[in-house]
Formats: structure tokens, sequence, C-alpha cells
């Protein structure tokens, strides 16, 4: 990838020096207008439930010469809105989402033109009300309907039509609901939920064609990605990587113009869930007293302001926005949050996020803020972002392979330790299979051959990766690992990890329900250029595994590089 020329940003930083806190979510009510003020010294702003996005140009607008549907909704929200605002809680976004049983997306749907207008039309109408209520912009949630977004659903009969065609009318029309949006609101700051831009097909060329927009008309508000994966509060390394983890997307997806875009004017936006540890079904999150979890959050919060761009943002299924007592219950009729633990208490998570905490100058975490600012400016690469956080950016990979447990003679067991060539033709689960390179680029350290092999008939499979370390001299470290199902890790040819056998119904990914890495592997790093090698074997569903290399402190090294050669 090229880089951003450093001249382009001179000597500034991109990263918000108090970055903005929102809370998911609200509707609208007279609290938020009275204790605007005292509201402002946790947050700076709510995202508002303004429903589907499929009739809102009958809600917000009214058609046929009917009034708005929800006039009383857009009245309270004015009111609500105009008390933020004079208080400097300015960041409040008319939230829209798209319903998990909703009219999109079908084949039908996407490639109709009359759709492709009547969509436009009902964005139109959410750009309008949005401005003209005083939101700073437009929050779009897509998440739902995820299981529309494979092209392998049986809902795509494929008759008439082509996965092309598919994937050409979701961009198109991710182009045309944008330019709807903007024509009615040029300055709408625009967040998209779940956050992330390498997904199914489907939502990725319908943001791609969204963000081609945006940079087609240098949309000053900017397109940001509200990150849920920072719902789980992990270490400080995997909390840092987070606000950048999508930031090679754009250049991967969509090209240079379009990675200018980003970095002049977008972010990823991490999300907060502070009350994860008690609405996560069936008790799955680790579960201690609720001081400890604040303080955890509390670490957590700072390091995610650190380098944050310009948001931070929080989801709690119960309330957290506002302090319980009985006459906020009597007078606004909002009441008590029910948790399953007693001595959870709302004060103490908004008096956290009143404290606005900051990072510690002398925090080894610095030198990795340092790297993110490097990157920010161009004057560093992904792969070499990647680097900087001690996982590799790039892999050569060998698959799909046959799953070792179900068909060995397919899975290549040599593979790992052989010779890598493109040329050299491997038999794989389907056929004959030749290794091929791979940009994973996620400073996180999370690789998914479910992501690089399309989401499609990756159930029952396997593959081999393959990198190199280049270490100026030789270095003792932690090799931190985590997978699903099975893995196998070599370092240099010898087996560190071998967990390629999994439970019958398949092994989790996320070690006790919180932390990417179950393994923290002692090593030795030889001077010179090693051999890094994963196998990994899908049961079915999630495909993943994480790595991440680092001195005995959890710190990467700032001179270990990974390279394919």
């Amino acid at each position: 990838m090229r880089l951003v020329t450093a001249a382009l940003f001179g000597s500034m930083s991109l990263i918000a020096a108090d970055p903005k806190t929102i809370c998911f979510s609200t509707a609208p009510n007279a609290y938020l207008t009275d204790h605007a003020a005292e509201i402002k010294k946790s947050y700076d702003g709510f995202f508002f439930n303004g429903g589907s996005w499929e009739d809102a140009a009958k809600r917000f607008v009214g058609v046929n010469g009917a009034k708005p549907e929800a006039q009383a909704w857009m009245d309270e929200a004015r009111r609500n809105l105009a008390a933020l605002r004079r208080a400097g809680a300015t960041e409040n976004f008319l939230t829209i989402l798209y319903p998990g049983e909703g009219e999109w997306p079908t084949p039908e749907r996407l490639l109709s033109s009359d759709y492709t207008k009547h969509k436009a039309e009902q964005y139109a109408a959410i750009g309008l009300t949005a401005r003209r209520l005083g939101f700073r912009g437009v929050c779009i949630d897509i998440e739902y309907p995820y299981p529309r977004y494979d092209l392998d659903n049986p809902i795509y009969r494929y008759e008439n039509y082509t996965a092309g065609q598919l994937t050409k009318a979701a961009h198109a029309q991710g182009r045309a609901v944008m330019h709807a949006l903007l024509d009615t609101f040029p300055e709408a700051v625009v967040i998209l939920l779940p956050g992330g831009l390498r997904d199914r097909v489907i939502p990725t060329e319908y943001q791609v064609g969204m963000l081609e927009t945006m940079t087609e008309r240098d949309a000053p508000g900017g397109f940001h990605l509200g990150t849920e994966f920072s719902y789980y509060v992990r270490d400080d390394v995997t909390s840092l990587a987070t606000t950048r983890f999508e930031d090679p997307a754009p250049a991967l997806l969509a090209g240079r113009k379009v990675m200018d875009y980003w970095r002049r004017r977008c972010s990823m936006a991490p999300g907060v869930w502070p009350t994860h540890m008690v609405e996560t079904p069936d008790r799955a999150y680790p579960e201690q007293p609720w001081k400890k979890e604040v303080e955890e959050l509390r670490r957590q919060v700072t390091v995610l302001r650190s380098t944050a761009k310009r948001y931070i943002w929080s989801y709690s299924g119960a309330p957290m926005w506002y302090a319980y007592t009985p006459e906020v219950e009597q007078k606004y009729k909002l009441t008590k949050p029910k948790f399953r633990l007693p001595d959870i208490d709302a004060r103490d998570w908004l008096d956290m996020l009143a404290s606005h905490p900051r990072l510690e100058a002398t925090s080894p975490l610095q030198k990795l803020v340092a790297a993110i600012q490097r990157y920010d400016r161009g004057e560093i690469s992904s792969e070499q972002l990647c680097d900087a956080f001690g996982t590799p950016g790039r892999w050569w990979v060998l698959g799909k392979m046959s799953n070792l447990l179900t068909k060995p003679a397919f899975a290549g067991m040599d593979a790992p330790l052989g010779r890598v060539s493109e040329h050299e033709i491997h038999r794989g689960r389907d056929g004959g299979v030749r290794w091929f390179r791979y940009d994973n680029l996620d400073p996180i350290g999370i690789t998914s051959p479910r992501t690089i092999f399309g989401f499609s008939n990756v159930d029952d499979s396997g593959a081999h990766l393959v990198t190199n370390i280049h270490s100026p001299e030789e270095r003792k470290a932690i090799l931190h690992f985590g997978w699903d199902d099975g893995a196998r890790l070599y370092l240099g040819g010898k087996i560190l990890v071998d967990a390629l056998e999994y439970p019958p119904k398949g092994k989790g990914m996320v070690y006790k329900e919180k932390f990417l890495f179950e393994k923290h592997i002692p090593v030795t790093i030889p001077k010179g250029v090693t051999r890094l090698a994963v196998t990994t074997m899908n049961l079915r569903g999630k495909w993943l595994y994480s790595l991440r290399l680092t001195d005995g402190d959890g710190i990467p090294f700032d001179d270990i590089r990974f390279r394919l050669e």
C-alpha cells in the first residue's frame, strides 16, 4: 500500500485532545432538558433511537399531505437537543436501524431501481430531520439482518442474477443513500454500527459505497465506525490497537483517494459496555465486585481516550446515564435499572467518565501512542503499524485445506514447515490450492480465515499460514496465542502449541469470555530470520486466531519485524 505523504498532514496529530463520549441510547424525555448541564459532566451527547429507516419519511416528514407520525417524538427531541447544546453536549445523533426481519436485503430489493429510489427518499428524510432538529449527524445501525448478508443464504437462489450483480447493487445502493443523506444534511457526521468494513460482501460493499460518496464530496462530517469489539475489557495493548484496527481497510477496499479522506476526516469510534458483566446471557462474562469492574473500565476508557480520534461511546441494556432516585422516578418515570448483582451504581460509572481519565506520561504504552501518531501522519505503513503492535501484518496462506480430524488425507500437515511457493500445487479440501499472500493488516493481532475465504463454505475446514520474524538480535520474548477451534503454532520448526483436537461442539475463541490470548509462551527469538507458522482448523462458525509477540511486560518490541520474505 502506498503511503499518504507526511507533507499532507505536516507535524499535526489527528488524535483528539479530549475525544467526545456518546451514550447509546435514549428516547426523547424531559429529564434530558432539565438536567443537561449535569449530563454534560459525563457525556457529550446521545444516540437518539429513531427506529427503522424503512418508514422514515412517513414518521419524520409526512407523505401525501399527512402530518409526520412522530411529531411528538420530534418536539421532545428538539427541546432536548436545544438544552444539551446550551450545556455543551453537542454530539447527538439521530439513530436508525435495519430490522432483523426487515425489508432489506433481498435479491429483489437489491436489484430494483425503484427500491433504490425508495431507500434514497427515506435517507433524504432522515438527513432533513436530523438537520432541522439540530442533531450533529446520523448513526446507521446495519447489524441485525446479518444472516441475509451471507451470499449462501437460501433467499439467494441465483435463478436470474449472479452474486456479482448482488454485490454491485449493494455498492450502488450505498452510494445512492449517502448522496440523498448529504443532499439534505451536507455537514452530517455519519456513524456506522457495529463498526466493521471487512465483513460479508453485502455490508462491505454497501458501506464502501457510502464511504466513496463521502470521499467524492469531501463531506466534512466524516465516516466513523462505531466498533463493538471493545465491549469486552481487554488488555491495554489490545484496547489501544482497537482505535485503529480498521484504518487499513479503506485502502484495501477502495484505494488511495478514499484512504486520504479517511485519514483526514474519519475514525474508529470504540464502544464500551459498562454493564457487560451482568447483561451477558448465561453469565459467560466473568463476574467480580462492581467497584473492581469500574476500575477495569476506568483503565479501558483511559487507554481508548489516549488515541481515539474523535469519539468513544458506551452501550448498556439498562440506562446508565442517570443516577436513580425515587424523586427521579416519580417526576420523569425513569425506573431503577434491575441487575442481578445488587452493588451496581450508575454514579460510579458517571463519576469515572466525568473525571476524563488520561494516560500517564510515563506509561510504556506511550511508544505505541507515538506509533499511532506516526501512522496517522502517513510516516509508517499499515504493515509497520502491525509491527509496532507485535503482530504480523501479512501472511502466506494455504487453503482451504481439509480438517485434520475429519479428512486427514487432504489436511496438508507437512505444508507449514515445507517450501512456500505460489507455483506449487497442493491438494486441498475441494481441489488444488496454492500458497497466496494475504494482507491481514490488523494491529490487534486477529487473523480470520473465515474472512480470508469470504465467509463462504468454511465449516469443516483447515488452513496453514506462514510468515517470518526478523530480529536484529536474540531476544527473550512472550508469544501470546489464542484460537478457535483447533490450532498448532510453530516457531522455527518447533511446535509451541499443539491443540488441533477440540471438543465435539467446538472451542470458543475468547479465553474466559474476555481475553484474546489463552497461551503466553516464553520463547527465544534468534537473531536474523525465523519462520512463524500457524495451522488452524474450523469445525463451524467463527474461525480465527490471535497472535502477538512482546517483551516480558506485555509490550511489543521496537525493532522486530514480520515479513513474508
